[in-house]
């Protein structure tokens, strides 16, 4: 994915020619008329805006949070999620400075609420990733069953922290996991050479071969069987 520096027009993903448009119109029928939101620890969710062609309701886009941080969010959302985003040179996690050393990368990294480390590695600057991520966030539904909760066990996700997401009492989450036998997680193979899921663009690729994310956000009957399009 390259940088990105979005104004409010550029949030309509990326806009479909005649097929895509036809298509996008299908999945939001069968989507439902509700807007919805999608937490992720990284890029995975913005798919799925793309796919229906609509703005993203969700500032978790062109970004990954570690697992820690990504946990704490979730433990106090609602709280969080209206706090202040301040800005460090470096992150807190050695393995992620180690990485960013060595692939010269010089991303913004946010710091929410002092709490939450947020890795815009897909943004330019700190202007832009603090723009979006405050247009985008006052898009956030307000509605607690239209929030859809997405993790995966990369950057050095454990175990003990992919059971703790499992187990937090959240209506809707999907946790992506390369391990068999990882709980009630939704096993996807790794890449070649990787011991954990794919990153969030290339897991928003194959992702619908193993869940069904179009059933997991429409309002249409639970009776109604939806194919996994999404």
């Amino acid at each position: 994915m390259a940088a990105v520096a979005e104004n409010e027009a550029m949030d309509l993903a990326l806009r479909p020619g005649a097929v895509g448009a036809l298509r996008a119109r299908l999945l939001r029928t069968l989507a439902g008329d509700q807007p919805f939101t999608i937490v992720s620890n990284n890029c995975w969710g913005a798919h799925v805006y793309q796919a229906l062609d609509i703005p993203y309701a969700t500032p978790f886009v062109g970004l990954f949070i570690p697992p820690e941080s990504y946990l704490t969010l979730l433990g106090d959302f609602s709280r969080l999620m209206r706090a202040s985003l301040e800005f460090t040179p470096a992150s807190r996690s050695a393995s992620v400075n180690a990485w960013r050393e060595a692939e010269g990368l010089r991303y913004p990294i946010g710091v929410l609420g002092g709490e939450v480390e947020i890795d815009f590695q897909h943004y330019p600057d700190e202007a832009a990733a603090g723009e979006a991520w405050r247009r985008r966030s006052a898009r956030v539904v307000s509605d607690p069953r239209r929030l859809f909760f997405k993790f995966d066990d990369r950057e050095g996700a454990s175990a003990a922290q992919i059971d703790a997401f499992c187990a937090l009492g959240l209506s809707n989450k999907v946790c992506f996991t390369a391990k068999t036998g990882a709980g009630p997680a939704v096993v996807a193979p790794p890449a070649p050479g990787e011991d954990h899921a794919p990153d969030g663009v290339s897991l928003a690729a194959i992702s619908r071969r193993y869940f069904n994310t179009l059933r997991w956000i429409s309002t249409l009957p639970r009776w109604a069987p939806l194919p996994s399009l999404i």
